[in-house]
């Protein structure tokens, strides 16, 4: 490696840089910049590498593959190439040329238009400038013409002059310089100008001075191109870069109504669609009759009167009632008459009379044993009138027949009526068929009104062992999608950036609380909260501060952001009012990208930063 070669890194700034400048052991400094390196974001940089070099007494070029890299530092006035090996051959220069002392030498070995190279060492040990011009391969002579250094590039493009073409070639020194020892110095700017030869062809072919006009006019055009190219390095620059600072939009409070009617997602009203499930349902019951209808029946016999009146006989009307000593009466089924007793020797033979008896009361009490009926009917004479039944009294009964009641239907339909709701509230558990993107609200759930199988009141009276009775209803229950609740709050977080202003991007934050159900319509409560940045117009930052001190365009561009000022040389107290040397950037404030709300960017004193939305 050639002593004076510097190797940068990606991560080199420029002050790194310019250190590795100053130490360098060496004259000639070849800086090799990388692809990406920070030095090559800025044609300020290079300025200042140069400047650097010039006050350290190095003479510097740039080193870098990248044809970006090499076009800043070429705009900064630096000699640029795009290898190492470029480079060091630029410092070796090309084989040394024959001084025009002998004619014939030159003619023979140097290439016409070449450019003969003097040694490195400086004019005064060589005994001061050489004023004689030098011979071509034909004998022709070329003309030794001063280009400052920031002009030389204008030289190889000097048209052809009157009958004679001016051809590129380099440039050879002002006078009073030493002549350049390789093709490096011809790239040098810094130091002495950038030298060549500028060969003139005659009309006959041979190389001829030409007039003093044609240097005037040369002449001209370089102290032109100095002037320019001097402005350019001399003049103030300013680099401004204007951050907006993020502003809070919210925290924005709303209620999102789920409304199974709503046909889509409603931002104005704040309202999304809802799903009502429909859920059937059907239960039936085979119920065991728990009501009776009694039969009874009375018990039937014979009782025998005895009359032992032998002077009349004795008529008991049907009806009569006859019972036993414990109260169990019977009435004769017809009227019976009994005759009148004989009397025979003084002996009274009674007479009898037998008649069928129904048990006054139904029922078993009626079925009573032989000889216990033995009181007569009332207001019969019990001296010459008795009673008796000669065999039990039989077929006194009592039957129960199964019989539905109205109590026990009642029963059914209220049981019914429960297991409906049973069913319903486990449809609703097992999701009630609801979509798997949607949360279902058991708070929402209603059943129907129930519909029986058959009409209840015609069960009622009817004598069998079981019945059979059911209820159908349809019950509801709501449904939401709850994902058009985001929606809704950010549509209205975008409705609260306001004009010239646009959201941060990663700044949206909603928060959903708990679905609140109230009288079965299902609400969201959402919480929404965003940051803004204002959309600034460069050209009218710009504006406010050209050729105002920095702190006066400090203070102008204060509302707006966080300002950073940077300025060349770093010593000059107010901004450039030069457009080209101004440069004012607005970085990213954490936009979000999108459009800005309309009214597109904000111009200064359009709008005030802090402008409420």
């Amino acid at each position: 490696m050639v002593a004076g070669t510097v190797y940068l890194d990606v991560d080199d700034e420029i002050t790194s840089a310019a250190a590795r400048i100053r130490s360098s052991e060496s004259a000639k400094v070849g800086l090799v910049v990388p692809y990406g390196s920070r030095i090559s974001t800025s044609r300020m940089n290079f300025r200042l590498l140069s400047r650097e070099a010039v006050i350290n007494n190095r003479r510097l070029s740039i080193v870098a593959a990248d044809p970006a890299t090499r076009a800043l530092a070429a705009s900064a006035g630096l000699p640029v190439f795009a290898t190492v090996a470029e480079y060091e051959s630029a410092l070796a220069g090309p084989p040394p040329t024959i001084e025009d002392a002998d004619a014939g030498e030159i003619g023979a070995a140097a290439p016409e238009g070449a450019a003969s190279e003097a040694s490195d060492a400086p004019p005064a040990a060589k005994g001061g400038p050489k004023k004689r011009a030098r011979r071509g391969s034909s004998g022709d002579e070329t003309q030794a013409v001063a280009l400052p250094a920031a002009a030389a590039a204008a030289a190889p493009a000097v048209a052809a002059v009157g009958a004679g073409q001016v051809a590129s070639a380099p440039v050879v020194s002002a006078p009073g310089a030493s002549a350049p020892s390789s093709s490096f110095d011809r790239h040098q700017g810094e130091a002495g100008g950038i030298v060549g030869r500028i060969p003139v062809r005659g009309a006959a072919g041979r190389l001829a001075i030409r007039t003093p006009v044609l240097v005037g006019a040369i002449a001209v055009v370089l102290a032109l191109a100095v002037v320019a190219v001097g402005a350019y390095l001399v003049l103030p620059a300013a680099t401004i870069t204007v951050t907006p600072r993020p502003e809070a939009i919210g925290p924005i409070t709303l209620s999102v109504t789920a409304n199974p009617k709503a046909p889509s997602v409603d931002p104005a009203t704040a309202t999304i669609p809802a799903d009502e499930l429909d859920v059937p349902l059907e239960v039936t019951d085979t119920f065991t009759t728990v009501g009776v209808r009694t039969e009874l029946i009375a018990a039937t016999g014979e009782v025998t009167f005895r009359n032992v009146d032998f002077t009349a006989t004795n008529t008991i009307p049907a009806g009569s009632v006859v019972s036993t000593p414990n109260g169990v009466k019977f009435g004769t089924d017809k009227a019976v008459t009994v005759a009148r007793a004989t009397l025979v020797n003084l002996t009274v033979v009674p007479s009898f009379a037998t008649v069928s008896v129904t048990a006054v009361k139904k029922g078993t009490a009626g079925n009573v044993e032989p000889n216990t009926i033995t009181v007569i009917p009332p207001g019969e004479d019990p001296v010459t009138l008795t009673v008796r039944n000669q065999q039990p009294t039989a077929g006194g009964a009592k039957n129960d027949f199964p019989k539905i009641s109205q109590a026990e239907v009642d029963q059914a339909v209220a049981a019914l009526h429960t297991k409906l709701q049973d069913a319903f509230d486990a449809a609703v558990a097992a999701g009630a068929g609801a979509s798997a993107a949607t949360t279902l609200f058991p708070e929402t759930a209603a059943l129907g009104d129930a519909t029986p199988s058959v009409d209840p009141a015609t069960l009622v009276g009817q004598e069998v062992p079981t019945f059979d009775l059911g209820l159908s209803a349809h019950g509801t229950v709501i449904a939401v999608d709850p994902s058009p609740v985001s929606q809704i709050a950010q549509a209205r977080l975008l409705g609260n950036v306001g004009k010239g202003y646009q959201l941060v991007d990663g700044s949206v934050h909603i928060d959903q609380g708990t679905p609140v159900v109230t009288n079965g319509v299902v609400t969201f409560p959402v919480t929404a909260r965003a940051a803004r940045v204002q959309v600034l117009d460069p050209e009218a930052l710009r504006a406010l501060v050209k050729n105002k001190p920095i702190e006066d365009a400090r203070a102008q561009l204060a509302p707006f952001g966080d300002v950073t000022i940077d300025t060349w040389p770093a010593w000059v107290s107010s901004i450039t009012g030069f457009d080209s040397r101004l440069t004012v950037t607005v970085a990213d404030g954490g936009g979000a990208g999108a459009s800005p709300a309309a009214g597109g960017s904000v111009a200064p004193g359009s709008a005030s930063p802090s402008a409420a939305p």
